[in-house]
């Protein structure tokens, strides 16, 4: 009925949580099998994953000598046994009600593409600085709701049918994250394939994984560059001509929001808790995505720089 798939590269420590917690977890009202997909990691994820799947037989372990997370992906599902993929990133933990509730929207059926919610966690001390909201994506909707087509799932807790994945070839490899290359956009180039095609895609808050949040990523030079490499496969993503007339559209609406931002946030400077870092991020993070499309557009390449 469900494959778990669970991509992981060199990150055995934190690959050992995410699998404690899912056979904490693990369900037995329905039929499962996990597969976890090792893209060429050279720690010890091998030995993990060999003593792992010979303890619990329903642990599959696939190599991918491809490096990238949209290879990985696809190894995944292509070696799957059910309708059924749930995707999982490989330093989550797993919400007690996880599996309850992708078992309650596989018998509904009600939307064969559904995004669930990340909240963060921290193994280190959080800055004082730091806000959550910046490592969730947690929405105003308080049950399964059908997701705008300018929103996107996260591929961090992505349930899919099968189905959906061979029809569309599943993950383009021009996108996404490779080895420890910072990478965008795979998932929501295939939710935009998925929509083109007349399915729909929805989100559910009740499908919840804690998502680490490790100390280079609470830093605002992190927080910057990845909305800046996000934006270099933005448009391209979303359908639009990834273009210089796209691109100059791109960085003059840059400019605004930094305009708007900066006298917007200005003032809350003046708040105790409220710091220059915060207002460094809250002025350039959504600025510097359109300035990465623009970026994107005059470099005339086909996947972002590395």
């Amino acid at each position: 009925m469900l494959s778990i798939v669970i991509c992981t590269f060199n990150r055995n420590d934190i690959l050992k949580i995410c699998l404690e917690t899912i056979v904490k977890y693990f369900p037995t009202n329905f039929t499962v099998e996990m597969i976890v997909v090792n893209n060429n990691s050279t720690d010890s994820t091998a030995q993990t994953l060999t003593d792992f799947a010979k303890t619990y037989s329903w642990c599959k372990v696939v190599n991918e000598p491809k490096q990238g997370l949209s290879h990985a992906r696809n190894a995944g599902f292509q070696s799957a046994s059910h309708s059924w993929i749930l995707y999982l990133d490989d330093d989550a933990k797993i919400d007690q009600n996880l599996f309850n509730r992708v078992h309650e929207n596989m018998k509904l059926q009600t939307y064969q593409c559904i995004g669930g919610m990340y909240l963060p966690w921290y193994m280190d001390e959080k800055p004082k600085w730091f806000r959550d909201k910046w490592a969730s994506n947690q929405l105003a909707y308080d049950k399964l709701h059908l997701l705008h087509m300018n929103q996107f799932a996260s591929g961090g807790i992505f349930l899919i049918h099968k189905s959906l994945l061979k029809k569309h070839k599943g993950f383009s490899t021009t996108y996404g994250m490779r080895g420890k290359h910072l990478g965008y956009g795979e998932e929501t180039d295939l939710q935009r394939r998925i929509r083109k095609s007349g399915q729909k895609v929805a989100y559910d808050p009740e499908m919840i994984i804690y998502h680490l949040v490790p100390p280079h990523k609470m830093t605002v030079s992190w927080q910057l560059k990845s909305s800046f490499k996000m934006g270099q496969t933005f448009l391209a993503s979303i359908g639009y001509p990834n273009n210089v007339i796209s691109g100059f559209l791109a960085l003059f609406i840059g400019f605004l929001q930094l305009l708007v931002f900066c006298m917007v946030c200005l003032p809350k400077l003046f708040k105790s808790e409220y710091f220059i870092q915060n207002y460094t991020v809250d002025t350039l993070q959504k600025p510097l995505k359109w300035f990465g499309a623009f970026w994107a557009s005059i470099s005339f390449r086909k996947r972002p720089l590395s």
